[in-house]
């Protein structure tokens, strides 16, 4: 296809058009609803596709297109579509106004919905670890009165599991063959039942554990992928969790990113005099832990730094620079430790 007869398909706020250089072949206009724009225009800023695009697509293919969010359709040609005007499609300025009003309360709702979610998450993961931990530990000492060989036979998801499903030492030994003697009372049917629920009890708590983190490496991958490229999901979710949301990490600068978590040094090193933090929680990253001690706060340093640019990527911009960021970083680990 000659220059003269290539077809371009471009989207305004609008509407979508197919253009023949500056001849407009074909249009789908959106309904004018300033509610009904502002979806459509967050939607593109996700860098979704919308269905008038699609249907274009089909009519006209092949074509160029005018951004990379419609790069299934044909190759990207910059080109100027300023001649194509909303008030001669009926489409006036007060329109405009509501419908960004409107995308800028769907933004907000979203950074909220999200990013603090994502915080809150974590803290009640972090939670729930402790409280487990807690209840494994008198789980342990209660069940001990009746059957102390079974915690040294076994680790705690076997421990657990035995004691929901059968709760009993003779029930226990009979369903797997365990066959050895113990120094443990006998007890009573209500006692068999209320070391199962006791135990039920911790598995759910476990199994929620578990679908919360499974929500939060969702969450991570899809709202602040550039961190977690860096940190993993782990450590960027605990950072976010520890300022309390996306948006405050992306405002912090990289000299607080480095010691979040250390708090209480700080404040020792404020108060009485002490040595400043180096590191807070980056030190559960391997490029802090594993380098030399007198190396670690340069690394922690350089770390904050890359972490604190990947925060403004992810809530401010929509590129995927993670992995440049992350390639840039290990090559100057690399030289701190050599």
């Amino acid at each position: 296809m000659s220059k003269e007869d290539e077809r371009l398909l471009c989207t305004k706020w609008f509407g979508v058009f197919v253009l023949k250089q500056r001849e407009v072949l074909d249009k789908i206009l959106f309904e004018k609803d300033p509610k009904v724009l502002a979806k459509k225009r967050y939607r593109m800023k996700k860098g979704e596709v919308l269905d008038e695009e699609k249907t274009l697509a089909e009519r006209h293919s092949p074509l160029k297109v005018t951004e990379d969010r419609l790069s299934e359709f044909g190759e990207k040609k910059p080109f100027d579509t300023s001649f194509i005007k909303a008030e001669d499609y009926s489409f006036g300025p007060d329109l405009l106004q509501e419908m960004l009003t409107r995308l800028g309360k769907l933004e907000l709702r979203e950074s909220v919905d999200h990013g603090e979610h994502l915080a809150k998450a974590v803290k009640t993961i972090q939670d729930l670890n402790e409280t487990i931990n807690q209840l494994m530990e008198r789980l342990r000492d209660w069940y001990s009165i009746h059957y102390p060989e079974l915690e040294e036979s076994v680790d705690d998801e076997d421990f657990l599991e035995l004691v929901s499903n059968f709760g009993g030492r003779n029930q226990i030994q009979e369903k797997t063959g365990m066959v050895q003697e113990s120094v443990g009372g006998n007890i009573s049917e209500i006692e068999r039942k209320n070391y199962q629920r006791f135990a039920k009890l911790i598995r759910d708590k476990k199994e929620f554990r578990n679908e919360l983190w499974d929500y939060v490496e969702d969450l991570m991958k899809e709202r602040a992928p550039n961190i977690t490229e860096l940190t993993g999901v782990k450590l960027g979710a605990e950072l976010i969790a520890q300022v309390g949301s996306l948006e405050e990490m992306a405002k912090l600068p990289s000299s607080t990113i480095q010691v979040l978590g250390a708090e209480k040094a700080l404040f020792s090193h404020l108060s009485k005099g002490t040595k400043p933090p180096k590191h807070g929680l980056l030190l559960q990253h391997p490029y802090v832990h594993k380098a030399d001690a007198d190396k670690r706060g340069k690394i922690a340093r350089l770390f904050a730094n890359k972490i604190a640019i990947a925060a403004r990527v992810d809530y401010f911009g929509s590129e995927n620079k993670g992995l440049e960021l992350r390639e840039e970083l290990e090559q100057k680990v690399k030289k701190i430790k050599g």
